[in-house]
C-alpha cells in the first residue's frame, strides 16, 4: 500500500520522516486533484458552458471533487481519479472543439504544474540551507518530498487520465472524433471499469505481478517525463 510505504519512508519501520511524507502526499494529492477538475470547469466556461460553475465545481474545496473509489485507489497505488466535472456540450460555441479543449484541460494543467514544480525542486535542492539543525533537517526533508510528490503525482494524474477508459479524459477526447455507437466506444463504456480493476489487481498476481501493463506504462512514461522536466531545468543549474 502506497501510504504505508510513505509512512515507512520507503524503509522497514515507521518514522518521523514518514509522517512528513504523508503530509506532503496529502498536499500534493489534493492540489493535483482540485486543479485537474477545476481546469475542466474553467475551460468549459470559456467555451460557453456554465454547468460546472452552477453546480459549484469551480470551487477549490477538495470535498467538491473527491471520488471515494478513486481516493482508495490513490492510497493503494499512488494514482487515481476524482468525480468528473459536469459538462453540457450543447452550450458550447463549437460543440466538438469545446469538448476537445475540455477533455485535455485537466491533463495539460497537471503537466504544467509538474513542469513548474520541477523547477521549484531544482531550486530547493540547489539553494536550500544546509541541515545543520534537526529542524532544518526535517524542513529540508519535507520540502524536498513535497516538491517531488507534486511533480510525480501530477504526472501520474496526466498519464492515468489520458487512458481511453470511460469516463477518463482519454475516452472523452476520442469521443470528440468517433461516433458514440462505434464498437470500440460501446465496449469501453460497458467494460472500462472491469478492465481498470483487472489492471489494478494484476500487480498482486504471483509471477506475472511485476509485468502489469498499467504499472509498466506509468513507470516508463512517468520516468521519461520526469527526466525530461528535470533535464530541462538542469540546463540552467
Amino acid at each position: 500500500m502506497y501510504i504505508i510505504e510513505l509512512l515507512r519512508n520507503f524503509g522497514d519501520s515507521f518514522c518521523r520522516e514518514g509522517i512528513l511524507n504523508v503530509i506532503a502526499f496529502i498536499i500534493a494529492l489534493v492540489s493535483a486533484l482540485v486543479l485537474h477538475e477545476v481546469a475542466h470547469g474553467v475551460v468549459a466556461k470559456w467555451n460557453g458552458d456554465d454547468t460546472a460553475k452552477l453546480m459549484g465545481r469551480l470551487s477549490l474545496n477538495p470535498m467538491k471533487h473527491f471520488d471515494a473509489v478513486g481516493l482508495i485507489v490513490m492510497l493503494l497505488v499512488g494514482f487515481g481519479w476524482a468525480r468528473p466535472v459536469p459538462v453540457n456540450p450543447n452550450n458550447f460555441k463549437n460543440k466538438r472543439w469545446g469538448m476537445v479543449w475540455v477533455s485535455i484541460a485537466g491533463i495539460v494543467t497537471n503537466l504544467l504544474v509538474a513542469f513548474v514544480f520541477a523547477l521549484f525542486y531544482m531550486l530547493w535542492v540547489t539553494f536550500a540551507p544546509a541541515p545543520q539543525t534537526e529542524a532544518l533537517y526535517y524542513l529540508n526533508h519535507f520540502m524536498t518530498m513535497l516538491f517531488n510528490l507534486v511533480v510525480s503525482i501530477n504526472i501520474s494524474f496526466a498519464l492515468f487520465n489520458i487512458l481511453p477508459l470511460f469516463p477518463l479524459d482519454g475516452y472523452r477526447f476520442i469521443s470528440c472524433f468517433v461516433p458514440q455507437e462505434n464498437r470500440f466506444m460501446v465496449f469501453m463504456r460497458r467494460y472500462s471499469l472491469y478492465i481498470l480493476l483487472f489492471l489494478l489487481i494484476w500487480d498482486y498476481f504471483p509471477i506475472i505481478g511485476g509485468y502489469s501493463p498499467l504499472s509498466l506504462y506509468m513507470t516508463f512514461c512517468g520516468n521519461g517525463i520526469l527526466r525530461g522536466f528535470f533535464g530541462f531545468w538542469g540546463l540552467f543549474f
